[in-house]
């Protein structure tokens, strides 16, 4: 991928977007690659705590009043760090990722149909929780793909770096 960099009157120059730092000193700029290292990095973060359901919770402020905050759907917070991690990735997906892409959300899909069906006909009570625990493996499933796209792609090598300090 190349970004379009134009400057008043110079010519029109393509930089390599996957190395690109910003328009600073180039000291603190991040690369694509970085990018990636760190969102993976929380996927795994994320996806290392025990898993909670969102809540909330008081706290007592003062003798007359209290604070209520919310607790996050720790579950939610891991899913949604994948659903970004496979956004990020999206346009660098080749074959191999692609049906394994086309697969999984086939099978999301009837995870989804499963629960919406036996929540409407109140089959089963535990059907949001079984719903939870499948969405999660789910999306462990999706994020061991997107870490062998990775792999693939040799978002694991390390850099040299030439810069000088």
């Amino acid at each position: 991928m190349f970004l379009l960099e134009m400057k008043m009157n110079e010519d029109i120059q393509f930089s390599n977007m996957d190395s690109w730092r910003g328009s600073s000193s180039g000291k603190f700029g991040l690369t694509f690659k970085q990018i990636i290292l760190m969102h993976i990095n929380r996927c795994v973060q994320n996806g290392s705590v025990e898993w909670h359901g969102g809540y909330w919770q008081e706290k007592q402020a003062s003798n007359y009043t209290s604070e209520r905050y919310y607790i996050q759907n720790s579950r939610e917070v891991y899913c949604n760090s994948v659903k970004m991690l496979r956004a990020l990735l999206l346009g660098y997906f080749d074959k191999m990722m692609k049906e394994a892409d086309d697969n999984l959300q086939k099978e999301f899909e009837k995870i989804y149909d499963t629960y919406l069906k036996n929540a409407k006909e109140e089959k089963n009570k535990y059907s949001k929780s079984e719903y939870y625990e499948n969405k999660v493996d789910w999306h462990i499933k999706l994020f061991e793909q997107l870490i062998m796209l990775s792999k693939r792609l040799n978002f694991f090598e390390e850099e040299n770096s030439e810069e000088e300090m």
